[in-house]
């Protein structure tokens, strides 16, 4: 029969009173502090993308902007109200897309709905430019959940809730629970 009621010795003990700093356990932070702090470092960062969607963009996504992107992006931002003239090839849809992504990413649970004059006009949003960016950036692919492109619904939905969708701009359309509308 052992003398001791702990007759084994697992590393944590047979090091326990040694002087090398490289057998001895660690002290360890506890959960609930280390939790704390990390809230605080997510907080701080959710409200420096929010503030600086372009940081979010080029860092997290990895797309990079040209100047003239920068200051659309900087326009949708800050105005409920953006109207944007432009020349053909001037990447405004392109531009959407990108915005529509990143309000679907920094917002959680927002529905941003697209209006176009038919849904294969505005579908052109996430068949062509959203599906590229997935194809593309590997954190754009890791943020969007599916796309759905059929005759009768296209949507594109994110792991955070979010969803994107292309309708029709009709007056029964335009009708919906949504938090950010494109014409």
């Amino acid at each position: 029969m052992p003398g001791s009621l702990r007759p084994y010795q697992n590393d944590l003990r047979k090091y326990a009173k040694t002087g090398d700093i490289f057998r001895t356990s660690k002290d360890m932070i506890r959960h609930r502090e280390m939790d704390l702090q990390r809230t605080e470092r997510y907080k701080a960062w959710i409200t420096f993308f929010r503030r600086n969607p372009m940081a979010l963009i080029e860092t997290y996504f990895g797309i990079h902007l040209h100047p003239f992107q920068i200051l659309m992006i900087w326009v949708l931002q800050r105005s409920n109200l953006a109207y944007i003239v432009a020349a053909r090839a001037a990447s405004k849809t392109w531009i959407i897309a990108v915005w529509a992504l990143t309000l679907a990413v920094l917002y959680p649970g927002i529905k941003i709905v697209v209006c176009a004059k038919t849904i294969k006009q505005g579908g052109i949003l996430l068949s062509e430019k959203l599906t590229a960016l997935r194809d593309t950036y590997p954190n754009v692919a890791r943020e969007i959940k599916q796309i759905v492109m059929n005759s009768n619904d296209q949507i594109a939905l994110f792991h955070c809730g979010s969803s994107i969708k292309v309708v029709p701009s009709t007056d029964s359309a335009r009708g919906k629970n949504l938090n950010w509308q494109y014409i």
